[in-house]
């Protein structure tokens, strides 16, 4: 991973956007322009905690004494690395912060802005309840002013709870969830002081594509940008006020490129409209992501009164051609394949608690690794890192907050529409959002909702650069802009005419990583697995329809699919999930973002001559593994690859000539992976080298490990020097490696090295005090460790120390910066503590894990009766291979599937393994002891494909199951079943 950081781009990139992320000074718009009107203080520090519920927290004289002292971003609980199947903490957590405001601000208006609470809170200021925000993945802002106190303390108290809400989207309950509701209060704080004439925020303004600042693009070419930008100002003030609007449009060098002034009188509140023009403009796109600023002053006669700095990046795009066809994405009127990735924001320990350090280092490692957008499932992320998808050129889907679950009450479908709306308020100035997924994904929504929330949305941004999705077969289909998998289950595009766009591939929900032959993989394991990942994922990306070979039919076929705009790898890393103890091997970087081979493969799909991405060659192996590297694999874009193990020359191919192994691959731009079959194995050197214009451009080496010599330290800052502000962060990692500095890695799995981790000096181990999370004390993954490392709030030297039995020890060092920002002044508190964190193990059923007694099935025991009768393929219920299925079509429902054990059992429960996972399946369950008199022991019920765990039901004497499959949606969709399992004793 080193070599990627020394590259120019990277290199760019990051003294680009070194200070406005650095410094955490996104959107502060006082601290650019300098104003003296202006306040905007840090509210990351000095805050008191308590996990639990407490009566009377919010009083200013509670005694807080034994909370512990936390910095913000802030989880719930520190959480193991591997922490799925509902075991995270799901409960109340408190926070209180002390502070004193000067009096100078004391005529001024005062907000609190959060930018994500997970998932529920109360507010309170000195006892009083300000507010209640309902969601956790959007910000919001509350009022203060004249309830501070300018004459000593005041207690800012928030109440947070991340427990089930079936009333807040995404609604579902964690223990059936895809990913976890870690809870806290997990992103930026700030307090904000302005003068009483003012822009609004467009979260505080609640308006209908309105409030703050807001730019559309009614014309855009090469010569000239046509732009309109809406201000909403607000006159608090108790006279009405001359005001004047200076709007200015600034390159990146500061020159101003467009102007306009607007005066008026104000009472109360209007939205001022400005058109300006930008001759010969520098269009933003992917590859040079070009932004301008738009400088908003307010003046209240000729006194300043108010300012705010907006980025924006001048770019039209569109689903279809310019002769209308449905063929691709355009963006300027260019044809722009999107190779993207999914990103969940939960890191290891942390959970969703990352400081705006590590959101723009998942954006600069998801450009590197080839992608040029990412769709950021599956909830409106971090506002950093979208700043960073702005600033480096990654396209974006936001989406709605949703998962597999719709609830009709009224206030589910109230919220689901407001937080459509506030999502595009937050991030409608955006270019790197290009699609807005308002569909909470996977959800059977009814066709009433989908045709409102997409007249939300357009009603939000009323232009023609608003698009939304959802999938094909969803029932409201025909409300959306844009479709994901348009295509039948026989290959063929059901409608030419709809834009397409693949948002899922690359997984499969049932994969077994242990095997190491599926689509899930983890250095946990050894290399055959992560190698394995990366075969299946070439023949997906090269067409293949069937699950065994990678694939699956609503994957649209991906690179075979000439129409198609692009795809969404699942996933950019590896998370944990509320509904399954194992974690999801996904991602072609693990939760810790160390890579694996996949991030290479998916490397080489980019251009090398494109300067963004360059030049690559990648050896996907260890050479350790007898059994495995005789036949090597490497990737690359190069014109040229050669392979040398030892320096003799194994030989070499062009991509030319490579082209034909996946031809459609390569038809899209991309390069499929070159295999070297040496006919044996020997260990020592192997070295690629790939070639362009006749030279060797790029070189990768690797080298068989050999024993265990000593530790060494990677920090892993990308470049971005970390900042004495008490809550950055740094990525740190910890390798085992032999005399010659190879990593000691797998070649059996869970081979693992202890490691224990010491860091002094300016910053602290995040869950270093924490032994139940084995951070300060821990095993090795493949040869590597992690730790996360947080700043203090004085600018100095940290140090780092690893060591292990029998191991040389290694250190390091990381010098932190100081911080440039205003921190808010702290009030007179007790000194709380920094005891070790009593980590919260959850209760749980631990019946599903039980070994549980199964009855032993036969094909000749099944028969299944439907409006056609068919027993056709019915040995795939019972093969216990998850890649082969069984189905019925939708129009032989329902389908009635009897099982006659033959003899009398005591049934415990029974599992079924659907056809699936985006599908829902309404079934239910009988016995019967004659086949003739039938009790229900599972009534009607509906779920999704995912809902794979055993269903416990106790019944006697059994001996004939009916499970009778009455619906399936989407409405396209067949029953189908992968496979199932019946648990009992025979009586």
């Amino acid at each position: 991973m080193n070599i990627f950081r020394v590259i120019i781009f990277l290199v760019f990139f990051v003294q680009t956007i070194q200070c406005s992320f650095g410094q955490n000074q996104r959107d502060f718009p006082s601290n650019s322009s300098n104003e003296s009107f202006h306040g905007i203080f840090n509210l990351n520090t000095n805050w008191a905690f308590f996990r639990g519920d407490v009566k009377g927290a919010e009083a200013i004289d509670f005694n807080d004494k034994d909370w512990g002292a936390v910095s913000i971003p802030h989880t719930l609980q520190l959480e193991k690395k591997h922490n799925g199947g509902n075991h995270i903490y799901q409960g109340i957590g408190w926070y209180r912060r002390y502070f004193r405001m000067d009096n100078s601000y004391r005529n001024k208006r005062l907000t609190l802005k959060f930018d994500g609470v997970q998932m529920n809170c109360d507010v309170f200021l000195n006892g009083e309840k300000l507010t209640a925000h309902y969601g956790g993945y959007l910000g919001f802002v509350v009022d203060i002013t004249g309830k501070v106190r300018f004459d000593g303390n005041n207690v800012l108290a928030v109440r947070v709870s991340n427990m089930d809400d079936p009333m807040t989207p995404p609604g579902k309950a964690q223990s059936r969830l895809d990913f976890n509701y870690y809870g806290g209060i997990y992103r930026d704080v700030s307090l904000m002081a302005t003068n009483k004439l003012y822009i609004s925020d467009p979260l505080d303004a609640n308006k209908v594509a309105g409030g703050g600042v807001f730019v559309t693009y009614p014309k855009v070419s090469k010569e000239k940008a046509e732009i309109i930008i809406k201000t909403h100002i607000v006159n608090q003030t108790r006279d009405t006020t001359p005001v004047t609007l200076i709007t200015s449009i600034r390159d990146k060098e500061g020159n101003e490129v467009a102007r306009s002034a607007i005066k008026d009188l104000l009472s109360d509140e209007k939205e001022f409209v400005q058109q300006l023009e930008v001759l010969k403009p520098q269009l933003w796109h992917p590859d040079h992501p070009y932004l301008y600023h738009v400088l908003s002053k307010v003046y209240k006669g000729a006194e300043s009164s108010d300012s705010k700095v907006t980025r924006i990046g001048i770019r039209t795009i569109s689903f279809k051609s310019p002769t209308g066809k449905a063929d691709g994405f355009y963006i300027n009127g260019e044809r722009l394949y999107l190779r993207g990735a999914n990103r969940h924001q939960s890191f290891q320990n942390i959970g969703d608690a990352a400081a705006n350090s590590m959101q723009l280092r998942d954006a600069l490692q998801i450009k590197k690794g080839g992608f040029n957008a990412v769709r950021a499932a599956h909830y409106p992320q971090s506002p950093a890192f979208l700043d960073a998808c702005d600033e480096i050129g990654l396209l974006v889907i936001e989406c709605q907050p949703g998962w597999q679950f719709f609830n009709k009450d009224s206030v589910f479908i109230k919220r689901t529409y407001q937080q459509v709306r506030e999502m595009i308020r937050r991030d409608r100035n955006r270019p790197s959002v290009f699609l807005w997924e308002t569909s909470l994904n996977e959800s059977p929504t009814p066709d009433y909702w989908a045709k409102e929330v997409v007249r939300v949305a357009h009603e939000e941004m009323p232009n023609d650069q608003m698009f939304t999705s959802d999938d094909f077969f969803a029932k409201g289909r025909k409300y959306y802009d844009v479709s994901y998998k348009v295509i039948n289950e026989d290959g063929s595009d059901p409608m030419p005419g709809m834009p397409s766009l693949t948002r899922e591939w690359g997984d499969t929900w049932i994969a077994d990583p242990k095997r190491e032959n599926s689509l899930r993989a983890s250095r946990i394991y050894t290399a055959k697995g992560l190698l394995a990942q990366c075969l299946l994922r070439q023949n997906a990306l090269n067409g293949t329809m069937l699950e065994a070979e990678g694939g699956y039919w609503d994957h649209a076929k991906l690179d075979a699919n000439e129409r198609i705009g692009g795809y969404f790898l699942w996933s950019f890393n590896d998370y944990t999930r509320g509904s399954d103890s194992i974690t999801a091997f996904s991602g072609v970087v693990d939760i810790d973002r160390y890579e694996k081979f996949g991030y290479y493969q998916l490397q080489a799909m980019q251009d090398a001559r494109n300067p963004v991405y360059g030049p690559m060659v990648f050896i996907a192996g260890y050479n350790s593994r007898p059994d495995l590297d005789s036949n090597i694999v490497v990737f690359s874009n190069c014109d040229k690859v050669r392979l040398y193990r030892n320096n003799r020359l194994l030989g070499e191919m062009t991509r030319e000539e490579n082209a034909g192994t996946a031809a459609f691959i390569a038809a899209k731009g991309g390069s499929p992976y070159y295999s070297f079959k040496t006919g044996r194995y020997l260990a020592g050197e192997l070295k690629a080298e790939g070639i362009m214009d006749g030279k060797v451009v790029k070189r990768h080496v690797v080298k068989t490990p050999g024993k265990a010599d000593h530790l060494e330290i990677e920090i892993a800052d990308w470049g971005i020097k970390p900042v004495a502000d008490g809550s950055d962060m740094v990525p740190v990692y910890i390798k085992v490696c032999d005399q010659n500095g190879a990593v000691i890695t797998n070649t059996k799995p869970l081979q693992s090295f202890k490691i224990d981790l010491n860091v002094s000096g300016n910053g602290t181990l995040i869950g270093g005090n924490a032994p139940g999370i084995r951070v300060a004390s821990q095993q090795t993954e493949g040869g590597i460790g992690y730790g996360l490392i947080r700043t203090a709030n004085q600018p100095g030297n940290i140090v780092i120390t690893a060591t292990s039995p029998g191991l040389k020890a290694a250190k390091a060092m990381i010098k932190t910066l100081p911080y440039k920002g205003k921190y808010l002044l702290d009030g007179v508190h007790v000194k709380w503590k920094n005891d070790k964190e009593k980590v919260f193990v959850a209760s749980k059923d631990n019946q599903s894990e039980k070994l549980l007694p199964v009855i032993k099935l036969a094909p000749d025991m099944i028969k299944v009766r439907s409006n056609v009768n068919s027993d056709e393929g019915l040995e795939r219920l019972i093969d216990n291979n998850s890649s082969t299925v069984w189905t019925s079509e939708r129009n032989n429902l329902p389908a009635l599937i009897t099982i006659d054990f033959g003899k009398s059992y005591s049934l415990m429960g029974s599992r079924i393994i659907w056809g699936k996972d985006s599908d829902w399946y309404t079934y239910s369950t009988d016995v019967s002891s004659d086949g003739m008199n039938w009790k229900n022991v599972i009534g009607e019920k509906k779920v999704s494909g995912q809902e794979y765990e055993p269903v416990f039901f106790n019944h006697e004497n059994v001996r004939y199951v009916r499970i009778t499959i009455s619906d399936v949606q989407p409405e396209r969709s067949k029953a189908a079943i992968k496979d199932l399992e019946f648990y009992g004793t025979m009586q």
